[in-house]
């Protein structure tokens, strides 16, 4: 355990936490406050109100971080899909390619007009 001071709102906290935590609450003090800042910049209010709305932004950001989290099964499961769905249609595609190239027919010249010109029936000449 070990003991950090941060600051929120202005006002400083010291705090006892496990020492491997000491970042990830740094961090979450610091958006705290940038969150803080973001609103005094846009709106004139009280701390309190500040606080609040700080709140309720990272709340929601929590939220939607769950949202992604839980949803995170499918899609690896997709990607898995897709990257076997990717390996088939290479194999499948050089196997095509190889017949294609084995079979296919050859390119045939087109065929030369036979006999005399035609004269010009232009009546201007």
């Amino acid at each position: 355990m070990m003991k950090i001071r941060v600051e929120i709102a202005e006002k400083p906290y010291r705090l006892t936490i496990p020492a491997d935590e000491e970042e990830k609450v740094r961090r979450a003090a610091k958006h705290i406050k940038e969150e803080i800042d973001a609103l005094k910049r846009n709106y004139d209010a009280s701390l309190t109100e500040y606080l609040a709305m700080a709140a309720m932004r990272i709340s929601i950001e929590n939220e939607e971080n769950k949202e992604r989290l839980e949803m995170a099964p499918e899609a690896l499961k997709l990607k898995a899909l897709a990257s076997q769905l990717d390996r088939w249609a290479e194999a499948c595609g050089e196997r095509g390619a190889e017949t294609a190239r084995t079979t296919a027919p050859p390119i045939a010249k087109p065929k030369a007009r036979r006999g005399r010109p035609r004269k010009n029936t232009d009546s201007t000449q």
